[in-house]
């Protein structure tokens, strides 16, 4: 870049080594300050563009930042409104009307709580006896139910039951306890649900075993109520 005084210094030098030769005129003389001074108001011109350059690339900059930041807060908005969208009441309502088939036959019960929405499917329904592996029937309900929460933002929650009946020693080594059959019964089922595109981010796994049961232990048909998957849709904001 040129100086102020890389302009000035020669141009001073220039005029005095004229005039002291004494061959040049007052208006020479002034024909060469000007244009020293015109030189000198480029130059300060162009250090003045140089910066001005200089901060339009960092006000670009941080206009740059400042949308990217805003981007963000607005794909959390509508993830945000999406959820307030779809209340408990207009997802329950959806789910009776596309799995109404289901209801009627008696193979899943849909009940609308607080907050949220629960799906109630019996083990026997999903599950051969003693065994955490869907069967037939159970895939093609848990599918149809997967392809109803593709696009619903909610938390998706499978908890597994049993009844209080104690592992039997066949199938003591493959599930130690109640515990362990319920996870299992569980995990198999969120896997299933992922294959069948729910996205893996809301999906949670819980096994309560034989707690939390629905009806008394103390019958066959209780114990029966009492071995299910739960599904709960709740309403919290997943990636």
């Amino acid at each position: 870049m040129v100086t102020e005084k890389s302009w000035l210094f020669p141009g001073v030098a220039f005029l005095m080594a004229i005039i002291a030769s004494g061959c040049v005129s007052q208006s020479s003389y002034d024909t060469v300050v000007k244009e020293r001074d015109q030189l000198q108001k480029q130059n300060r011109a162009l250090e003045g563009n140089v910066k001005l350059t200089q901060n339009q690339k960092e006000q670009v900059k941080q206009d740059l930042e400042a949308t990217t930041e805003a981007l963000v807060v607005t794909s959390e908005e509508l993830q945000d409104t999406k959820i307030k969208a779809m209340t408990s009441a207009v997802l329950y309502d959806k789910l009776v009307n596309k799995l109404a088939a289901e209801m009627e036959s008696q193979q899943i019960t849909i009940e609308q709580m607080q907050s949220g929405v629960n799906l109630n499917l019996p083990a026997a329904i999903l599950f051969d006896s003693g065994s955490a592996e869907v069967n037939k029937t159970g895939e093609v309900i848990l599918h149809k139910v997967a392809k109803e929460l593709w696009d619903i933002p909610y938390q998706t929650i499978v908890a597994g039951f049993t009844d209080n009946v104690p592992i039997s020693k066949r199938l003591a080594e493959q599930f130690p306890s109640n515990w362990d059959l319920a996870a299992s019964r569980a995990t198999n089922v969120v896997q299933l649900m992922e294959d069948s595109g729910v996205p893996k981010g809301q999906l949670v796994v819980v096994s309560f075993g034989e707690n939390k049961p629905v009806a008394s232990n103390d019958t066959e048909e209780g114990r029966k109520q009492n071995r299910r998957i739960e599904i709960r849709l709740r309403p919290v904001a997943v990636e």
